[in-house]
């Protein structure tokens, strides 16, 4: 059992719908289900599990209060590993809290968030990359997204995971067998067993850590943030991604204060595009926070487009500071060719070699703007990745475990060979492997992990 006691939540999106889901899961599940229902003891030993069942549920003075259907998962063939039963009633939000609170009042508590699936994670249903896949399942914004996520789901990964966790025990008891011998002793067949399937391991370890940057965007989505002078265009170029008039365009400089964001799909890579404040001096304490929040989203985009204005290139405009560029990706965008000849923008197009030209109010650059958008993210030749590493959890795991694989290399190439660094450094790599997996996870990791996920799940 996870915690011993039995949780409530409803599974299905607050607000008005045609069915809603209550689902409780824990050892007073069935009792709860016969409160619930008014079956009494005997027959709910007899109700067979995953099937749907049409009854009824009564209120506190055991009067009818909604039809509903109810259905049985038994352990441990169930989600959670535990007794888990739910009700599918009208989605009246008003009916669903009433049902959530008569189980409160039979014995079950209100569930934490993603408290299911960390019960599942417990009980051994999932480890807990799965339990992630879920979590991305739930937000997948893309189709390629949903397909990584399922892949993920349905153990993909940790198969991939498993078989370099064998490899590192392997090379890891090997090493420690060679303990027992003298150095003198050791063969040229004992180094380059160890040297070999290191190698080994290591390119699998890196092959991994190459999915993250796609998988990541295709499950979560980029962040492209406009950034740029005030008065470049940034607001109308925005409009002109989303395709309808998400942000107010004046031409007061200023007028976009704080940060609006957008999802849009480009070639079925799902990106947020973020119009933010025009960085410039001010001494507007609203403006003033608007920049700031402006250069915070700068710093954590996968993309920043510096926007300016082509007309006024010549003169000293405030832009991005580098430093907050030093780990992201940017291109200058030079915007309002319309206002230009043809003449002065062949000009432009020469002395700002790399730069984007387009015109946002007449849509002129806009297709090349998201051609580049995706080939920057190096997403072009990304249908390839049926699953990877998804989120800064996993990427830092792996890093962990490469560090200490490639450690061991170097220890390889010394003499005399110190196999007892060789093996403190793999115990340090499959220390990554098992953290990965959820094998051996700090309970606060767990606890941060699951407080991501919706409650109902």
């Amino acid at each position: 059992m996870a915690n011993g006691d039995t949780v409530v939540a409803q599974s299905t999106p607050y607000g008005y719908s045609g069915v809603g889901v209550v689902r409780v899961s824990g050892p007073e599940a069935l009792k709860i289900l016969g409160d619930l229902s008014g079956i009494s003891k005997s027959k709910l030993h007899t109700i067979k599990p995953r099937v749907a069942h049409r009854g009824t549920v009564f209120d506190e003075n055991k009067d009818p209060f909604d039809d509903v259907i109810f259905t049985l998962y038994k352990k441990p063939k169930s989600y959670t590993g535990e007794d888990v039963f739910e009700v599918s009633c009208h989605g009246s939000p008003y009916i669903l809290k009433y049902i959530i609170d008569l189980c409160i009042n039979y014995g079950a508590r209100p569930a934490g968030p993603g408290e299911f699936t960390k019960r599942a994670f417990i009980n051994g249903k999932i480890d807990l990359m799965q339990a992630e896949s879920v979590a991305n399942m739930v937000s997948a914004s893309s189709h390629r997204g949903v397909n990584i996520a399922l892949n993920g789901l349905r153990g993909s990964l940790s198969e991939e995971i498993n078989v370099m966790r064998d490899e590192i025990i392997g090379i890891l008891s090997y090493s420690e067998h060679l303990l027992d011998v003298s150095e003198e002793d050791l063969t040229d067949a004992d180094i380059s067993h160890i040297t070999d399937k290191t190698s080994k391991t290591q390119k699998m370890l890196q092959n991994l850590l190459k999915t993250y940057n796609t998988c990541r965007i295709m499950t979560s989505g980029a962040i492209v943030v406009l950034s740029g002078p005030t008065n470049s265009g940034k607001s109308t170029l925005f409009n002109s991604l989303a395709g309808y008039d998400r942000a107010i365009v004046n031409q007061e400089p200023g007028t976009t204060r704080d940060l609006l964001e957008v999802m849009i799909i480009i070639d079925g890579v799902p990106i947020t595009v973020v119009d933010t404040a025009g960085l410039r001096e001010t001494v507007n304490d609203v403006e003033s926070e608007g920049i700031r929040r402006a250069e915070d989203y700068i710093k954590k985009a996968d993309l920043v487009c510096i926007i300016n204005d082509i007309t006024q290139v010549s003169k000293s405009t405030q832009i991005v500071d580098n430093t907050l560029l030093e780990n992201n990706r940017a291109v200058n965008i030079y915007n309002k060719i319309d206002l230009v000849t043809k003449e002065n923008l062949n000009k432009y197009r020469d002395e700002f070699v790399g730069g984007l030209f387009t015109s946002a109010i007449n849509g002129l650059g806009l297709d090349e703007l998201k051609k580049h958008i995706v080939t920057t993210l190096d997403l072009e030749n990304s249908t390839g990745e049926l699953f990877g590493i998804t989120t800064p959890r996993q990427y830092n795991a792996i890093i962990k475990s490469d560090a200490a694989i490639a450690a061991v290399s170097e220890i390889m190439n010394q003499a005399p060979i110190q196999l007892e660094l060789i093996s403190y450094e793999l115990q340090n790599a499959l220390r990554g492997i098992e953290e990965l997996l959820g094998i051996k996870t700090a309970d606060e990791i767990l606890d941060r992990m699951f407080k991501s996920f919706c409650v109902g799940k």
